[in-house]
């Protein structure tokens, strides 16, 4: 499968230095050396219409049209025309003027034999394709090697241009080139996922054959391309077809040394690995998705309090060892669930085990208050109890509110006739990227906004996707997760002090009883009145630590009006605002406008266990905003593009408020959901795609 050659690109002639003339010397003969010479160029720089195009020389192409000795029409030997060269060189202007003038939108020149939108096409100049489309160009004419505009999209990996092309009403998803290879196959062969997710949300046929007999599956595996075979595998292609060659797509995984690939897509698509269908063992289950993610929601209460319970009643040289073997036993035993599990729920960190952890040890932590603490030191220690009670209680209804509220999903486009509405409107403003536009929900990117992997939906003011939460973080429950980490806090610091009171009280248990090894015999007598208790609330202490550095960074980033994704990702979009409102795109986006977006990322490291632990933790993101280290003048800078800001006053108010009113209302009341101030403006970060102006603010 022959990769696609496009158009040869042009190169710009270099200008001539202009020098003061010498008189010319003779030769010996009485003539001069550049006596036989023309007295002018034969082509003047101001009547080389091909020249002008490719500078864009909109003044000087008027004035050779109004002269006559050139036309909209004229065209170079090789059928090359003036909007050939405008169009790859993205001058907008110039092919507008050129349309009108009359010149052949679908003319096919050069060596490619390509159509100007094929040549644009080539430099990403979405707004120039955009154009020639509005304008009568035909995306389905061909080059010389049988690739229409829809093929050479996908061969570049431009999945904005592609999702500009199937959003024309005329533009087939399956259309083949001269050999029978789709759209879908190219994207496979090349290893786009984000091309090849686009077409199969478009409906492209998962089992189209080439001339080969190959299908897109079959492309995939040649490539070795995990995503893009995981993801047609999960589309139902055929995991048995032959091609003419008789060779299934299991024979060529072989062949081209990506069975293990194949393997793994296999296996987090629910099949074995000769691709037959993985049953659900428990047959009376009907939803396993559900069960799987309730099984994994409950484990951590058996796996904590086993593991606590051993420590208990075990010296600690038994228990120690002992229990740590039997959680990752445990934890072992539960991972071979995951088989049956859903393709985004392969891995223990995309399972609600770790919302689990912290669920199970509220709870541990709730039963043995009500079951030991209360009865002993209701009496001698009632506010103290009252206090613990309320920040319990409340950390537990935030908890759970944040957890179950809707983020602040934004909504989907009703229809493709909006979809289309709105990428024009972004071409218009040349502002079609990633930074604005998602390609997945198919939306207008709202500012603030960011699209989770997880939740599969962008969503307003996005602060972080929780593990322990199992939810993002967005505009409508972040101020619920706020509360939660407050009351957390709060709550531990009175069992800390319930647990110390609720050791004086009991009585020291008689010296047969108290077998310790390694602790003082003070202490020894202490851990023996109610060793459980104990574990259960040092564990539920421990959390103490990640609470006071998360709230911190809270704390800090909504006195500052930024986000941690913002933080984190250095990602203040003043340059992004000032794209939106005045149609230029900032040098500082990741991608230009248009620009390819192949859905491939860079290979990294793998983390370790403590990074990844001290990223769930949150240490990196409070070290970050801690110690800025030598970054310390760049942050500095930031903090003051940051267009959202407003003084910590303001920035404070319009995060604890709503507009609605004040105080305990405004802070524990219902919220609309979507909706926040900015600079105290009451505004919907669902639809916030320009900042308030000054006046409103």
């Amino acid at each position: 499968m022959a990769a696609k050659e496009g158009p040869a690109t042009p190169s710009r002639e270099r200008p001539a230095v202009i020098t003061t003339p010498s008189a010319p010397t003779s030769n010996g003969n009485g003539h001069l050396e550049l006596d036989d010479m023309p007295s002018s160029p034969i082509h003047p720089i101001q009547e080389d219409l091909m020249a002008l195009a490719r500078l864009g020389e909109l003044r000087s192409i008027q004035k050779l049209f109004d002269s006559g000795k050139a036309s909209a029409t004229s065209a170079d030997p090789q059928g090359i025309t003036a909007l050939h060269w405008a169009a790859i060189n993205g001058h907008y202007a110039l092919c507008h003027y050129l349309l009108e003038a009359g010149a052949n939108v679908n003319a096919k020149g050069g060596d490619a034999e390509a159509t100007p939108v094929l040549w644009a096409s080539k430099r990403c100049h979405l707004d120039v394709v955009n154009l020639l489309l509005q304008h009568g160009a035909d995306p389905l004419l061909t080059d010389d090697q049988g690739y229409n505009l829809l093929h050479s999209a996908t061969l570049d990996g431009n999945v904005f241009q592609l999702i500009l092309l199937l959003h024309q009403a005329d533009v087939p998803v399956d259309i083949a080139d001269s050999q029978g290879h789709t759209s879908l196959m190219w994207a496979a062969y090349k290893g786009f996922p984000a091309c090849l997710d686009v077409l199969l949300k478009w409906g492209a046929d998962v089992h189209a054959r080439d001339d080969l007999g190959f299908t897109a599956l079959h492309w995939a595996l040649v490539k070795g391309s995990y995503n893009c075979i995981q993801k047609l595998v999960e589309y139902g292609a055929d995991r048995f077809v032959a091609n003419n060659e008789g060779k299934t797509p299991a024979v060529t995984a072989k062949d081209m040394n990506s069975t293990r690939q194949w393997h793994r897509a296999l296996e987090d698509s629910g099949f074995d690995y000769s691709g037959n269908p993985r049953n659900f063992p428990l047959t009376f289950v009907k939803d396993s998705k559900k069960f799987i993610e309730r099984f994994f929601f409950c484990w951590p209460f058996v796996v904590i309090g086993v593991t606590l319970y051993i420590l208990s009643i075990m010296p600690v040289y038994f228990g120690l060892p002992i229990s740590m073997i039997t959680s990752y036993s445990l934890q072992r035993a539960s991972q071979f669930l995951l088989k049956w599990a859903p393709s985004d729920m392969k891995h223990m960190h995309n399972t609600p085990f770790l919302a689990g952890v912290f669920a199970s040890t509220l709870t541990w932590v709730g039963v043995r208050y009500i079951t030991h603490i209360l009865p002993t030191t209701f009496a001698s220690h009632f506010f103290l109890n009252f206090f613990f009670v309320v920040s319990y209680g409340l950390c537990a209804y935030y908890y759970i509110t944040a957890m179950r509220m809707d983020p602040g999903f934004i909504p989907r486009s009703a229809s493709r006739g909006q979809q289309k509405a709105t990428i024009e409107e972004l071409i218009d403003v040349r502002a079609f990227d990633e930074q604005h536009f998602c390609t997945i929900c198919m939306i207008r990117k709202p500012l603030r906004s960011k699209h989770c992997r997880r939740c599969k939906r962008c969503v307003a003011r996005h602060d972080h996707d929780c593990p322990w939460l199992r939810n993002c973080v967005g505009v409508n429950n972040h101020r619920a997760f706020v509360l939660y980490i407050i009351f957390l806090l709060i709550g531990i610091i009175f069992l800390i002090q319930l647990t110390l009171a609720y050791l004086t009280l009991l009585p020291t248990p008689p010296a047969s009883a108290i077998h310790c090894e390694v602790l003082k015999p003070e202490f020894c007598a202490q851990w023996s009145k109610d060793p459980f208790t104990l574990l259960v609330n040092g564990w539920g202490s421990v959390q103490l630590t990640w609470t006071t550095m998360l709230l911190f960074v809270q704390l800090t980033q909504i006195a500052r009006a930024v986000t941690t994704w913002e933080a984190m990702r250095n990602n203040h979009p003043g340059p992004l605002t000032t794209a939106i409102t005045t149609g230029s795109t900032s040098a500082n986006m990741q991608t230009s406008g248009g620009g390819p977006a192949t859905g491939t990322s860079p290979r990294t490291t793998p983390e370790g266990c403590f990074s990844q632990w001290k990223r769930l933790l949150g240490v990196d993101t409070f070290v970050a905003t801690a110690l800025h280290g030598s970054r310390a003048q760049e942050v500095l800078a930031q903090r003051r593009e940051n267009p959202f800001t407003k003084g910590i006053v303001r920035n404070c108010m319009d995060f604890w408020t709503d507009g609605e009113g004040s105080g305990v209302k405004s802070m524990f009341g219902g919220k609309e959901p979507g909706m926040g101030l900015l600079g105290g403006v009451k505004v919907d970060y669902r639809k916030l795609f320009d900042l308030p102006r000054n006046e409103e603010v």
